[in-house]
């Protein structure tokens, strides 16, 4: 395969990287939800099937914004001519996240700062002290 990437490729590669609970891709249903609850322009799931069957090409600037925010890569991911790199466990907790109300979400971000204060106090103790 050559390494240039359609769009429609490069969208695969990230629904495919980001997996449900159940380890199965989200479904372009899910996906569609995740993107209106973000605030992004309206995409169907059939338009987003589309976009990564490669039906549809060309996609509005808008609707790539609201694309790369969702998976958390910068829009040039879709641009660039270089392999997909794949979704890393932040860009899952973030998708995770915006299924929680805004209190459950706040409630991942104490515990988010607590552990984040927990490991920063570790790495500063003395090592005979470990």
């Amino acid at each position: 395969m050559s390494p240039y990437q359609t769009f429609a490729q490069k969208l695969t590669a990230l629904i495919d990287s980001v997996r449900a609970d159940e380890g199965a891709p989200h479904s372009y249903r899910e996906l569609s939800a995740a993107i209106d609850r973000a605030g992004g322009p309206t995409m169907s799931p059939a338009y987003l099937q589309q976009l990564a069957t490669g039906k549809r090409v060309n996609p509005k600037i808008h609707y790539v914004e609201a694309l790369a925010k969702l998976f958390g890569v910068p829009i040039t991911y879709f641009f660039d001519e270089q392999e997909p790199q794949p979704v890393g466990e932040a860009t899952l907790m973030a998708m995770r996240a915006q299924e929680l109300s805004p209190q459950g979400r706040r409630q991942v971000m104490d515990l988010l700062e607590l552990v984040e204060r927990y490991e920063r106090a570790e790495r500063e103790q003395p090592e005979e002290n470990r």
